[in-house]
Formats: C-alpha cells, sequence, structure tokens
C-alpha cells in the first residue's frame, strides 16, 4: 500500500502531462493571434499612411489645390526638421505641455472627486445639475479670452481651459461607472456589513476604474486641444501662439510641422495612460 501512496497511478501522470501540454499549446496559439493582429494592425497603419502621403504629394504636385495652401509633404518634413533644431521650438513645445499636463491633473481629481460625491449624495447633483449644465454649454474659445483678462496672458489661462474640459468628461464617466455596478455587487457589500468606505475600496472603485481610465485617454487629448486653445487666444508663449504666428505670415509647411507636433504630444498622453489602463485591466482580472 505504501508503494501505490508513493507512486501515482500511471494515468494521472499521464492526465497531468496531457493537460501541460495541451495548455501551452493553448498559450502558443494565443501569442500567435496576437503576434498575426500586431503585424495586421501595423501593416493597414503603414498602408494608410503611404496613401494619405501619396495624394496629399499628388494634389499638390498638380495643382489640384493651391500648393500654397497645402504645401508638400517634403516641404513639411523639412520644416519640421528645422523646427525641433529651433530652441524656441522646445520652450513653446513644454509651455504647451505643462499646461495640459496641470490641466488634466486639476481637472482629473476634480472630476473624480465630484463625481464619486455625487453618486454618494444624490442631492447635491439635483442642485447642482443646472449650473453645471450651463457652465458646461459655454463653448471653451468664449471662456479663454475671460481667463486670459482674469489671470493674464501666461500659465494660468491654458491649464484653467483644459481643466475645465477635462472635468466634465471625468464627471460624467465617474458617476456613470458608479451607477453602472451591478445592483447584487452593492447589496452583497451591504449584507456582509461593509462601511461604505469598504464597499467603494473595495468593490465601486475597482469596477469603476477601468471606464475612468478610458476617460482619462479623451481626457489627456482634450486637454491638450484646450491648452492650445487658450494660447492661441492669446499667450506669451505655446504651440497654439506659435501656429497663430506661422498661419498669419502664410508659413504653411510650418504650420503643418507645428500641428504634426500637437498631433505627436496627444498621442503620446494617449499612449501612456493606454499602457496605465492595460495595467489596471490586467491587475484587476
Amino acid at each position: 500500500m505504501s508503494t501505490t501512496m508513493e507512486n501515482p497511478p500511471t494515468n494521472e501522470v499521464e492526465s497531468t502531462t496531457i493537460a501541460a501540454a495541451v495548455g501551452q499549446e493553448m498559450f502558443a496559439e494565443r501569442r500567435r493571434r496576437e503576434r498575426r493582429a500586431l503585424i495586421l494592425t501595423w501593416t493597414l497603419r503603414i498602408v494608410a499612411l503611404v496613401v494619405f502621403i501619396g495624394l496629399w504629394a499628388m494634389a499638390s504636385n498638380n495643382a489640384w489645390i493651391d500648393p500654397l495652401m497645402i504645401s508638400h509633404p517634403k516641404d513639411v518634413v523639412i520644416a519640421a526638421f528645422n523646427e525641433v533644431q529651433d530652441p524656441t521650438f522646445w520652450t513653446d513645445a513644454l509651455s504647451t505641455f505643462s499646461g495640459a499636463m496641470v490641466g488634466l491633473a486639476v481637472g482629473s481629481v476634480l472630476g473624480i472627486f465630484v463625481g464619486v460625491v455625487f453618486t454618494h449624495v444624490p442631492v447635491l447633483e439635483r442642485a447642482s445639475g443646472p449650473f453645471l449644465t450651463l457652465f458646461n454649454s459655454l463653448p471653451r474659445p468664449a471662456l479663454a479670452p475671460i481667463f486670459i483678462l482674469w489671470f493674464g496672458l501666461g500659465f494660468t489661462p491654458k491649464a484653467l481651459v483644459a481643466a475645465s474640459v477635462v472635468f466634465f468628461l471625468l464627471l460624467t464617466a465617474t458617476s456613470g461607472a458608479l451607477r453602472g455596478i451591478d445592483h447584487d455587487v452593492n447589496m452583497l457589500g451591504r449584507s456582509l456589513s461593509l462601511t461604505p468606505w469598504q464597499r467603494f475600496r473595495k468593490i465601486e472603485l475597482p469596477s469603476a476604474l477601468p471606464t475612468i481610465i478610458g476617460a482619462l485617454r479623451l481626457g489627456a487629448v482634450y486637454s491638450v486641444l484646450g491648452a492650445v486653445l487658450a494660447e492661441m487666444v492669446g499667450a506669451y508663449s505655446g504651440l497654439g501662439q506659435r501656429l497663430v504666428v506661422m498661419t498669419n505670415n502664410f508659413q504653411v509647411a510650418e504650420s503643418f510641422a507645428v500641428l504634426l507636433a500637437m498631433g505627436f504630444m496627444a498621442m503620446s498622453l494617449d499612449y501612456a495612460i493606454s499602457h496605465l489602463e492595460r495595467v489596471v485591466r490586467n491587475r484587476s482580472k
């Protein structure tokens, strides 16, 4: 009997070996699918980019549109290369990036906080709802001159415009995510005699976090747009102010180079937050 206990039956060993082999094969197949999907994604991106640049070059070479208005891809590349060698470009880029980041941080924190408060104290939401709707309906180009009038042409107006955009995005996302939590899950937390803080920390926040981080991706893009908008209205420095000067001087290629820099800035923020989103989702599984 001792020999039987120390040596498992052969069929159990074989079953374990087969299960391990099947698991490894499934993992390898999933990796192959992910690799194929990645290759297909990048192929489509490159093809789309080549087609876009090709059509742009054809439109410029054949004068389908006045070349003065759209420039040429080669001229934009040369202008972008000259811009990155100009120290003032990096000063303007840093000014825009810092305004967007502060606006993103302030708007996100306030939006999440107010969304949590409104979810747990509905009377506050009903009382302040009309005022928030009124403020959110105001066009940001109309707010930018007022902020500049109050705070001058410095850093504050661009951060405030960016924060005003991000705030409502995160407020809406947070409120919707917390209200969308399954009723049975909330009832389970109450049946376990969890305190409101414990329910929020252990149930509500983990459930709402993926949605909140997803809204942050959109907020990152809009924070750059808000900062640039304020700079275009009036600022001492920034990519928005740089773009206004170049368009006023009919520097089309340089203007497209600045627009490209804005796009890369927004894409970098979006990529960083999407990476954070993947980390959160993997930990929540």
